[in-house]
């Protein structure tokens, strides 16, 4: 039911009879109120006070608290190319320390990149991703899923039912997943905040029997830096991305495929312009880094890292430039 409102009765007229005493009273009363009624309906005078004071105090009260940055003005974000032999694993971690692990080579190097992780006390990756499902590439992940790391997500590329693989890495791979619990995405081409910077992943536009090629290509951005993370990539893709315009000019270039004669072609150089190379090899029976490849790369920059030879190497991204130290050297 709707609520009725009553009205109150209006008090009832009495007549008063004053006597004199009860007159000065009310005469005294008369007066001051006749004084002070004035004085009641004026305005109190504000206090003086600096003008910009004031307003500097309506905007930041010491009992309101001041948001505390993302990003402290101390903090960098950096990139590690692991070293797991013939095989690729990067960490990106950003200002904010949220982490983003590419890879962890083949199955026997999953404890390593466990124990890595370990000494940069990382507890957590946001974003696990596995390039494509060849095993130098996603054998390890097994190792880091089924540890005491807690993940955020895991990212793959789709692949066309006919080409799904059925080896003993991928599948094991697949078991961890289940067996964690965590979420596994399709990749899709976007872009994502990533700390103070930006991650943006392009997916290939690929439909064939070459697993390569379906290699997620993960561009990062943050303080004025860049890198490309091109997993096994060959030149069609390579040519595909130059042709639809996706922005590859970066300051690092993790070089495709382990410096394979396969890929890192004059075009796709000529629009990364790389100052910085890195390629991902160890012992290994397929010519890499081929040495035509290597020649090439000179053509474009004198400083080229090989975790074959320099170890583990390690970008920190600094406000005036980045800042690499390799394992095996300066």
């Amino acid at each position: 039911m709707p609520k009725t409102h009553r009205r109150r009765s209006p008090a009832k007229k009495r007549k008063n009879r004053i006597s004199l005493p009860a007159a000065l009273v009310l005469i005294v009363a008369l007066f001051i109120i006749y004084v002070g009624v004035d004085h009641f309906f004026m305005e109190p005078e504000a206090p003086e006070t600096d003008t910009d004071s004031t307003v500097s105090s309506s905007v930041s009260s010491d009992d309101e608290e001041e948001p505390e940055p993302t990003v402290s003005d101390e903090s960098y974000a950096t990139v590690h190319f692991i070293n797991v032999g013939q095989g690729d694993c990067e960490l990106i971690i950003a200002d904010d320390g949220t982490t983003m692990l590419i890879d962890a080579g083949e199955s026997e190097y999953g404890d390593t990149v466990v124990a890595y992780l370990s000494e940069l006390s990382i507890t957590k990756l946001d974003y696990v991703v596995g390039t494509h499902p060849h095993s130098d590439h996603i054998g390890g992940l097994r190792k880091v899923i089924a540890s005491d790391i807690e993940i955020g997500e895991v990212i793959m590329p789709e692949l066309p039912d006919e080409y799904v693989p059925t080896t003993n890495a991928y599948e094991k791979l697949l078991d961890a997943i289940d067996e964690k619990g965590c979420p596994l995405y399709a990749a899709e081409s976007t872009t994502i905040d990533f700390g103070s910077g930006t991650l943006t992943i392009t997916v290939p536009d690929y439909d064939s029997s070459n697993l390569n090629n379906y290699s997620l290509v993960i561009r990062f951005d943050c303080n004025g830096s860049s890198f490309l993370f091109t997993g096994d990539i060959e030149k069609a893709i390579e040519t595909q991305l130059v042709e639809n315009g996706v922005d590859v000019d970066v300051d690092v270039l993790k070089v495709p495929h382990h410096g394979s004669s396969t890929s890192s072609s004059y075009a796709f150089l000529d629009a990364v312009t790389p100052e910085y190379c890195v390629i991902e090899c160890g012992d290994n029976s397929y010519n890499h880094p081929n040495s035509d490849v290597v020649t090439r790369l000179e053509q474009y920059t004198e400083n080229i890292y090989r975790t074959d030879v320099d170890g583990t190497v390690v970008f920190s991204c600094l406000k005036d430039g980045l800042s690499i130290t390799a394992e095996n050297g300066e």
